[in-house]
């Protein structure tokens, strides 16, 4: 079992979350990661798969428990699992060697497996590691899966419940009631597949310059998703109101953050 560093585990999460899913067409060979409730071995074992073409050596790490996992992609906000696996990798650094867990479904990067473990909702959850090859550690028909025959069906089965989910009335994700508005982020927004909506806000300073900046916030990698124009209305001697036009560029609904900087 080999040792990475910090930067290398950060470009291994990377190669396997860019295989992230378009909530609204999730084609393979794409990871259903943005549909938590379930399917975790099968995500597992292409992450791992993923990672040993790239001449590493992941391991595995199981959890069980009464585990509670607060959630931004599943409506509700919150995810219940009885256990849950995901690639680890043994990350040296610091004068020491530590094990990091490679997640998307739950972080934006590989965290400590204290971390990870500790996210789970369960204080005291029985945690199993093995290698790769397990594909279920839990259900011994399935024990293995070399030729990856399981781990595809599992990642069809998913991607098309992530399919679903995203074009019934709960829209794709990531969902705006089980989220924040960081700073400098003025509001939250869905449009329509091709569709154009506009959205104004009121009461800006007309001695400040601002810009105006619409993100995407439902992943979808292989081409742009939005795009704006913006309009001003001068509203009194003090104050301007703002007009932001936004264009959906493609087949499906995308959620945004409407964000704001000033210049000045």
């Amino acid at each position: 079992m080999g040792t990475v560093t910090l930067g290398r585990a950060r470009e291994l999460f990377n190669l396997v979350n860019t295989r992230v899913c378009c909530p609204g067409n999730p084609a393979a060979p794409c990871i259903p990661f943005l549909y938590p409730d379930d399917g975790c071995w099968g995500r597992a074992h292409e992450m791992c798969r993923l990672m040993l073409a790239a001449g590493e050596t992941p391991q595995k790490i199981w959890i069980q428990g009464a585990l509670r996992v607060a959630s931004k992609n599943k409506p509700g906000c919150v995810v219940n699992w009885g256990w849950h696996v995901a690639p680890t990798l043994q990350v040296v650094g610091g004068g020491g060697v530590q094990t990091h867990v490679v997640d998307p479904s739950l972080f934006d990067g590989p965290v400590p497996q204290a971390t990870w473990a500790g996210a789970q909702g369960d204080p005291s959850p029985t945690l199993t590691p093995t290698g790769p090859e397990i594909f279920h550690l839990f259900y011994a028909p399935q024990r293995f899966d070399p030729t990856y025959a399981q781990t595809n069906q599992v990642l069809s089965d998913y991607r098309n419940q992530l399919r679903l989910r995203s074009v019934s009335t709960s829209g794709p994700p990531p969902y705006p009631d089980c989220m924040v508005r960081g700073p400098g982020v003025q509001w939250l927004g869905t449009i329509e597949p091709s569709a154009q909506k506009r959205w104004f806000t009121f009461g800006w300073p007309a001695n400040r310059q601002v810009i105006w900046t619409v993100m995407p916030i439902t992943p979808c990698p292989g081409g742009p998703q939005l795009s704006w124009k913006v309009a001003v209305e001068r509203a009194d001697a003090n104050s301007c109101t703002y007009w932001i036009t936004v264009s959906n560029l493609t087949a499906e609904a995308v959620r945004f953050e409407g964000r704001f900087n000033f210049l000045n």
